[in-house]
């Protein structure tokens, strides 16, 4: 008993010493160029194998082939079908692989994730009137030039029809994703769980993203200095967190072939995606001024000209005074952002502290993700996960 005993002890500071090389692994690793360059290598080999079978999935799902008219069908396929990081289904397939689930059977619910990921791209779109996303046409306006091309319509009547339909793409790639996710039975899962997380779908994530995104039209009607820094939080909660909280507790259920979201790991993945939703969200601000179209995909400034008090905003409104304050509230909301216009607001929002301060928070939230994540098993998943954290607090796009 005595041996078993001091046996026990050894293998347990044996663990414990492998924990913390890896935290101390993980805190190194940054600052060495080339062992990072090797991480990020393997990652986004990795990450394109993974988009690569969601692509092939979304390309050729039936689901769309017999919606009508023709117009209406291919913007349904349209933004599904773009390419992209696949975050979402990525985060999924790996949370299943965390806890020693086969990401292969998981891989109709990583597909239905991205597919229910860009109708509300559509939606946002719209509702932001914005002209292109990734760099091409967004859904609505590629459908207004079909109108005016094949119609022969007004520029108002093609931007009506234009809206419209891509309203209804929106509704119809919502329908396409709660489709693709009951598939899974077809892998394997259990009919009863496939049913537990459309219900998941349909009563949490579809309330909390929606309303996040409804918040976001109201927070911009409002005058900017009567919104505070917790109600823009509560914003990117529903609006950005939510659906990468069902992404991957979807994935540990499948896993686990149980849905018990109130289990100590459902919790913790819970965690980890609330930061590292915030921290995307502010390293999305800081890329929406500092960041280039050719690679972000919109023009700069798109915040300020919708008067969007992003906690970017909402920290320089708090740090300027006198005439860098008027300036700054000069340049909101102007319908176009000249680079010289861009430059100064560059200025503005470095010299006062407000980019160092959201850079700063940004990484404790970062921190604070990674930190959930070490509580969870400790195999190469959990590794896979640490890295795209990383990674994706260092993007560009």
């Amino acid at each position: 008993n005595c041996l078993r005993i001091l046996w026990k002890i050894r293998e347990l500071r044996f663990q414990e010493k492998k924990r913390l090389k890896k935290i101390f692994f993980w805190s190194i690793v940054p600052q060495n160029e080339n062992v990072w360059g090797a991480i990020m290598s393997d990652l986004k080999t990795e990450m394109k194998a993974a988009a690569e079978k969601i692509n092939h999935i979304i390309r050729n799902d039936s689901f769309p082939e017999t919606i009508r008219p023709e117009e209406l069908r291919i913007a349904v396929r349209t933004y599904p079908s773009m390419g992209g990081k696949r975050l979402r289904p990525i985060l999924l397939l790996w949370t299943c692989g965390l806890f020693n689930g086969d990401p292969e059977t998981a891989l109709p619910a990583a597909a239905a994730v991205e597919i229910y990921h860009n109708w509300t791209l559509v939606h946002d779109d719209i509702i932001d009137c914005d002209d292109f996303r990734r760099g091409v046409p967004t859904s609505h306006t590629e459908i207004a030039c079909y109108a005016s091309g094949v119609f022969h319509v007004n520029e108002t009547v093609a931007a009506k029809f234009g809206k419209d339909l891509a309203i209804l793409a929106g509704d119809v790639q919502h329908a396409w994703a709660v489709n693709m996710l009951l598939r899974l039975t077809e892998n394997g899962v259990d009919p009863g769980l496939v049913i537990q997380l459309c219900r998941r779908m349909q009563e949490v994530l579809n309330r909390e993203l929606i309303s996040g995104e409804a918040l976001d039209v109201e927070l911009a009607l409002r005058k900017i200095g009567s919104v505070d820094e917790n109600s823009v939080l509560r914003m990117i909660s529903g609006k950005t967190c939510a659906l990468l909280t069902f992404c991957v507790q979807c994935g540990a259920a499948i896993a686990a072939g149980k849905a018990d979201f109130e289990s100590p790991e459902q919790l913790a993945l819970a965690e980890f995606a609330e930061k590292l939703g915030l921290a995307y969200q502010l390293q999305d601000d800081l890329l929406g001024v500092y960041g280039e179209i050719e690679q972000f995909g919109k023009p700069p400034c798109s915040d300020f000209k919708e008067c969007k008090p992003t906690l970017l905003y909402l920290e320089a409104k708090k740090r300027l005074t006198g005439e860098n304050a008027k300036l700054l509230e000069t340049l909101t909301g102007q319908p176009f952002y000249s680079s010289e216009m861009v430059e100064i607001i560059k200025k503005l929002l470095t010299d006062c502290g407000a980019e160092d301060a959201v850079r700063q928070r940004e990484k404790a939230l970062t921190d604070e993700a990674l930190a959930a994540l070490r509580n969870l098993p400790d195999n190469p998943y959990r590794e896979k996960l640490i890295a795209l954290t990383e990674y994706l607090m260092k993007r560009n796009i």
